[in-house]
């Protein structure tokens, strides 16, 4: 197929496309809208994704330089009065000095562009350069499963390729990259991923190797999981399901399998709509 030439990819996009091609096609190609509630209970659920902007905004504000102590008097919600203590408390204190909130980079990707908005690059130019992605998850998600997600191949990747006007004009060298997942539900628990050139490399074909099957595609098929059906706001349109899954019964399971991200999932409060 040919996609328009000014497609712009994504953590999001492409990670749509890996769970299932069709939500891919739905979501991005088509762009179509369709009203249906993403999980159950909705009102929960509507709050938490709320709450968890509510937590982005803070941090930000902070990253800009506004005093934490202004900030605590302004959060009423409980919950993110908890997540912000734990933040205030346990947050990274090792990050260095020159600090980009809520950034933005892109970069050629085949003929088309990829693109990436972050939580927080920190950088000390020629030393390293520290990604920080914060969450409001309610579980920790296991290392395995979020070292295969896109995001943290993209976002890692997308540094090294278009970060050098953070590093004083030098490209930012692979093994100078970590990316670190600060969970507010589990403050003193975050997860790092350090980098180096063959994991950049791989990348890099694992990336173009995407958007060339995407290219190569005649057909967007549904995802042959299920599961993954109950979260998605097309499923009634692809005739599977027309209730929505709810979260807490998947939460609650002992064996949450590829799934156990899926609330992680919903988190993603700062992506960029492409």
């Amino acid at each position: 197929m040919t996609l328009p030439p000014d497609f712009q990819f994504s953590q999001s996009s492409l990670q749509d496309y890996v769970d299932c091609a069709r939500r891919f096609d739905l979501g991005y190609l088509q762009r179509l809208i369709w009203p249906a509630v993403e999980s159950e209970p909705a009102l929960e659920h509507e709050g938490r994704m709320q709450q968890g902007a509510d937590f982005h905004h803070r941090v930000h504000q902070h990253a800009l330089g506004i005093p934490a102590k202004t900030l605590s008097g302004q959060i009423a919600d409980d919950t993110v009065k908890t997540w912000w203590e734990h933040y205030l408390q346990h947050g990274l204190t090792d990050l260095p000095e020159q600090r980009h909130p809520e950034i933005a980079l892109s970069a050629p990707l085949g003929d088309y562009r990829l693109i990436a908005k972050y939580d927080l690059i920190a950088i000390e130019p020629g030393q390293r350069a520290v990604i920080v992605d914060w969450k409001t998850s309610r579980q920790r998600p296991r290392r395995s499963w979020l070292g295969e997600r896109l995001q943290t191949r993209v976002y890692r990747y997308l540094l090294v390729v278009a970060g050098a006007h953070l590093n004083g004009g030098e490209s930012i060298p692979p093994d100078q990259v970590e990316m670190v997942y600060w969970f507010a539900e589990h403050p003193q628990e975050p997860e790092r991923f350090v980098y180096d050139a063959d994991q950049f490399k791989a990348d890099e074909d694992h990336l173009l190797g995407l958007v060339a099957e995407i290219e190569g595609r005649s057909d967007f098929p549904l995802t042959p999981d299920v599961r993954r059906c109950h979260f998605c706001t097309y499923r009634s349109l692809c005739e599977r399901g027309d209730r929505a899954g709810n979260l807490d019964d998947w939460l609650d399971e002992d064996e949450t399998d590829d799934l156990s991200g899926l609330d992680f999932d919903l988190d993603q409060i700062a992506e960029i709509e492409f």
